[in-house]
């Protein structure tokens, strides 16, 4: 009498129609249960009568991180080791989560009265106790979300399996970028980012993709620097914080005299906080960081001055948004700047940024220069 269990394999099943809708949701997990049968007189084994039975037996064991195997296939009525090799063949080369934990599958044969035994022995390039930590979801926003808790915690490795829209390197890049922007708390120096793919052909509707953090100190390290970086911020933006101009007119000041600008300087929002010294980009994260924790609604910009690489920030108050340089040393009267303003020295990609008008009567550019 056959015993069934119920055993959860965490494996994606959204398949993508091409409808933009669709696209447009994201899905945080999403997993399926595959119904398993244990042979009654051998519960250490699995029972599959058909191939898709025995395909999906071989990925539970993968799953569950196993070094072997057994099946045992009853009424089974196709060539047992010719789908032995099909079914070894198709996972090494076309399953994502085999594709990317497996070097080899090796399988032998026996008969044994009313029953083939299929002895499975799995040969890992990946570390089997990092299979549980695969994350399950589809959806821009939501990978963004597990990106961002990685690089808030400096962790070197990000594992998910998503649908094949989501699944290309150009794309999950910019999400890393748009990840680590958005936490300027955590900015200590952007990782080095390799992203892998599998399976690597193209053609499936799942895969696997593993995304891979290096960064410049040790994780120890960096959180360390991240407290004190907090520390820091509290200080600077006080118990009870400013909001409108005024608040973001005194934290640009206060920060303006803690740091000295050096174009060729750190990019880190540590060495803006606490050494006290960076270029650009890290003063622009560094005010970014104190807006968030004001209340105010603060964006960085990446583009140029004068034509060199430049960093700074729009600011928005009263439905507003202004352009705020720190680096630029501006007096209270100019720290605000809008675009056309800006554009007498600035560049920038205008349609990723909200609009920053004149405000009322003629514009005046501001008369102070940047900080050399």
């Amino acid at each position: 009498m056959k015993r069934s269990i119920c055993l959860l394999l965490a494996v994606l099943t959204l398949t993508l129609s091409g409808c933009s809708a669709l696209l447009e949701r994201d899905y945080r997990s999403v997993s399926r249960h595959v119904s398993h049968t244990s042979d009654a007189e051998d519960t250490s084994a699995l029972r599959a009568e058909t191939y898709s039975e025995l395909v999906n037996d071989v990925q539970f064991f993968v799953s569950m991180g196993m070094q072997e195997g057994v099946v045992h296939l009853y009424r089974y009525s196709g060539d047992v080791e010719a789908d032995l090799e099909a079914v070894s063949q198709e996972l090494l080369t076309r399953d994502p989560l085999c594709t990317w934990a497996l070097e080899d599958i090796q399988w032998s044969h026996s008969r044994i009265v009313s029953y083939d035994e299929c002895v499975f022995t799995f040969t890992y390039r990946a570390d089997p106790a990092q299979i549980p930590s695969i994350q399950y979801t589809v959806g821009s926003t939501a990978i963004r979300e597990l990106l961002e808790n990685v690089l808030s915690q400096y962790d070197g490795t990000l594992l998910l399996q998503t649908s094949s829209y989501y699944a290309k390197t150009d794309l999950l890049l910019s999400l890393v970028q748009e990840a680590y922007y958005a936490l300027p708390g955590y900015a200590l120096g952007y990782p080095d980012v390799t992203v892998n793919i599998y399976p690597q052909e193209e053609g499936g509707s799942q895969h696997l993709v593993e995304i891979g953090f290096s960064y410049p100190l040790s994780q120890s390290r960096l959180q360390e620097q991240s407290q004190r970086v907090t520390a820091a911020a509290a200080t600077l933006v006080g118990a009870s914080p400013a909001q409108g101009e005024v608040g973001c007119w005194l934290l640009y000041s206060r920060l303006a005299e803690l740091d000295s600008y050096d174009p060729d300087g750190s990019a880190s929002v540590y060495n803006a906080l606490v050494d006290g010294a960076a270029n650009s980009q890290g003063i622009a994260l560094a005010y970014q960081y104190l807006c968030d924790q004001a209340g105010i609604n603060c964006l960085t910009v990446q583009g140029t001055l004068d034509g060199s690489p430049h960093w700074w920030n729009l600011v928005e108050t009263d439905d507003v948004w202004h352009h705020v340089d720190v680096t630029a040393g501006y007096s209270q009267e100019h720290f605000f700047f809008s675009d056309s303003e800006a554009d007498l020295r600035y560049t920038w990609d205008v349609e990723n940024y909200p609009e920053c008008p004149d405000p009322p009567g003629e514009p005046e550019s501001p008369d102070n220069v940047p900080l050399e």
